[in-house]
């Protein structure tokens, strides 16, 4: 009896799994896409451009055109048989390139893009314009802030002088000290004038090339040493504290201030108008006492004896109050025949006591103030 098809004793073949296939390399070349087509993608070659009334649009080339040899002016590469798009010429028929494209045809290239946004593509230069116009208003500013400081500043502190004050040597900074200390047989005490090519009297002469000119670098230095040399003192006598360095740079500054006031006081009083000093000057003149004072510091640091120790600040004194006499004689009797000198008429009798008084008032207070800071 035939078996029915349903009943067939054959059993079907047992399952496999497939086998992993792995494709030809290189890979196939895409199929040709007709230059009429309007489907290109827009990550394919770029053959033409074409018109079409009011936008620009952009096809793809067929991949079978032969890729152009690799030299050094080539856009185009071939690597394992893959040819790259040659997209140096792809967009010169195009007024407007696409975004990211340069005006040289390259993603990136040197020139800005004229497709790009318009706040990017001014990032490569900078306008001229206005580059010119920021430089001119940072030079008015400079040139107005010059001005105002000229003006306003220097009105009241004037720096040409402070730095006239501090043109020292050291041929002149010892000999100065030498001077300071022993006052007592130099000559000639007066200034010595600063002249023009044409014979005009121009000023004085700075302090490095006249030794009886004020200047302000030993003043300054002087009163650093003092300050020092007080907290050291402090320090050997077992009362140091931090407060000694502001103390005694404070008493020093003060008495420079009260000295500078009372000389400046009595020109007013005594009507002295011609050959005066100014205040930088007088300032300098009053800070010459701290190298007297510093001998005496020295003397009593070294243990020579309390009659020792006085009898240094009893010279030092009497040398700092000629010195000081002989200096400010100028400023106080100035010299008629002076042509710096702007003097107001002779002086009488009374006028000329009075002014010498005056300087020995100014000569004898020194040992009030030597005194009072020589005590450390």
């Amino acid at each position: 009896m035939a078996q029915p098809p349903y009943m067939n004793s054959r059993s079907p073949p047992p399952l496999q799994h497939p086998k992993p296939t792995h494709p030809a390399y290189p890979p196939p070349e895409p199929p040709q896409t007709p230059s009429g087509s309007t489907h290109s993608s827009p990550y394919s070659q770029a053959q033409r451009i074409s018109s079409d009334g009011e936008y620009v649009r952009y096809s793809s080339p067929p991949v079978a055109e032969p890729a152009a040899p690799i030299s050094g002016n080539s856009n185009s590469a071939s690597v394992h048989g893959y040819t790259a798009p040659n997209t140096r010429n792809a967009f010169v028929a195009s007024p407007n390139p696409p975004m990211g494209y340069s005006s040289m045809g390259s993603m990136g290239g040197p020139g800005p893009a004229h497709g790009a946004a318009p706040g990017y593509a001014g990032w490569g230069s900078m306008n001229d314009a206005t580059a010119q116009m920021g430089v001119q208003f940072g030079k008015s500013a400079v040139a107005a802030g010059q001005e105002y400081v000229e003006k306003n500043f220097t009105r009241y502190l004037p720096t040409t002088l402070i730095k006239t004050s501090f043109s020292v040597t050291n041929f002149y900074v010892l000999n100065k000290l030498r001077l300071i200390l022993f006052p007592w047989r130099h000559k000639p005490w007066s200034r010595q004038v600063r002249r023009s090519g044409e014979g005009g009297v121009e000023g004085w002469q700075a302090p490095r090339d006249d030794i009886n000119a004020p200047d302000l670098y030993i003043p300054t230095m002087a009163l650093v040493t003092y300050t020092l040399l007080s907290a050291l003192a402090s320090g050997l006598q077992s009362r140091f504290h931090p407060e000694v360095l502001g103390l005694s740079l404070s008493k020093a500054l003060v008495v420079v201030i009260i000295e500078f006031c009372g000389i400046k006081l009595g020109c007013y009083l005594l009507d002295v108008r011609g050959g005066g000093a100014s205040g930088v000057e007088l300032i300098g003149y009053g800070g010459y006492k701290f190298v007297g004072i510093i001998v005496t510091i020295l003397a009593s640091l070294l243990n020579f004896g309390r009659l020792a120790t006085l009898a240094v600040f009893a010279y030092t004194f009497c040398a700092n109050a000629f010195f000081l006499l002989r200096s400010l004689k100028y400023v106080l009797l100035p010299d008629p025949s002076n042509m710096t000198a702007v003097t107001s008429g002779t002086l009488s009798h009374a006028q000329r006591s009075r002014r010498i008084q005056f300087l020995f008032v100014m000569a004898v207070s020194q040992v009030l103030w030597m005194g009072w800071l020589s005590r450390v």
